[in-house]
């Protein structure tokens, strides 16, 4: 028997489908802060990088895409472009390819105290700012006096590696850098995803059907944390593209501009040279980057996990 609606009834639901007041204060109006400050201020950034801004005085006299058209023909522009996209695929792949295998290992300890003071230790790094990272890999990179090759030189080793020096290879001894600091972060991140009961319950299945440790890796486990990987690529996407600190500290871009990355020459554009409109255009150019590269893949992934 179909219960009666009465006006009583269809007013009551009516009032419950309406937002009061203070609702409206509680969760509507923070949206729209957030939006209208999101969306402001990256309409403001290219209004600007269409402005002819390049002086300490604000100068909003339209300049067309004149700035666009100056980075482009600029070598140091493609020298960062090129220099985040090795950031992009050779900061994330080894950091989640070693991530997984240690993790696993982690699982394997026979021990639990052991393994969590391992986990310990190589989640400290990710609480260190990238201030006092760059600052202390500065001092083991040091081609004379640096830490590594002290230690080589101590044990009669005279080491031909010049790291942050070297033009050629000074990226890659950068991204090292960010791969020492994010690993135990990716750690957590793919041990959340190996203890499920679920895929507890198929490794024991597997364990007692006799396949290899690696064997469930690749069979089993990889294939069912394939969410919590994407999530965790997702995220180190987005560290890599927006890269400044370590680069700023250990490089500064250099030797000459072998390790710039397109946020440092915002930095140096806007603040040093004082060409706010390039830095603008720059800051519009890093922000498509992302919406390309790194937004659709985050959405993706996202929904993969929620599934």
């Amino acid at each position: 028997m179909s219960a009666i609606t009465t006006p009583t009834t269809r007013g009551k639901k009516r009032r419950r489908d309406q937002l009061t007041f203070v609702e409206f204060l509680v969760f509507v109006v923070p949206l729209l802060v957030f939006v209208i400050t999101l969306y402001g201020t990256l309409i403001w950034t290219f209004y600007v990088s269409l402005s002819n801004w390049s002086g300490i005085a604000a100068n909003y006299e339209f300049a067309g895409f004149k700035w666009y058209q100056s980075l482009f023909n600029n070598i140091r522009f493609w020298v960062d472009v090129q220099n985040n996209l090795k950031w992009l695929i050779l900061g994330v792949i080894p950091t989640v390819f070693l991530a997984i295998f240690l993790a696993y290992l982690l699982e394997l300890a026979p021990f639990p105290a052991i393994e969590s003071y391992i986990r310990t230790l190589i989640l400290y790094p990710v609480a260190m700012s990238f201030i006092v990272t760059g600052t202390i890999w500065s001092w083991m990179y040091e081609p004379k006096r640096g830490v590594f090759n002290t230690i080589l030189a101590a044990l009669g080793v005279q080491s031909p590696l010049t790291f942050t020096t070297n033009p050629s290879t000074a990226t890659y001894w950068l991204i090292l850098i960010f791969i020492w600091q994010y690993l135990g972060f990716a750690v957590i991140i793919i041990q959340s995803s190996f203890r499920t009961s679920e895929l507890q319950e198929m490794v024991e299945a597997a364990t007692v059907d006799g396949a290899s440790k690696l064997r469930i890796l690749f069979s089993i486990i990889i294939p069912n944390i394939r969410s919590g990987l994407l999530v965790l690529v997702s995220l180190l996407l987005i560290s890599t593209l927006k890269v400044f600190d370590i680069v700023y500290i250990v490089t500064f871009g250099g030797p000459g501009i072998s390790t710039d990355v397109l946020s440092l020459y915002m930095f140096i554009a806007t603040f040093q040279q004082h060409l706010v409109s390039m830095g603008a255009a720059l800051g519009v150019i890093i922000f498509l980057i992302a919406f390309i590269i790194v937004i659709p893949y985050t959405i993706y992934a996202l929904r993969r996990w929620f599934e």
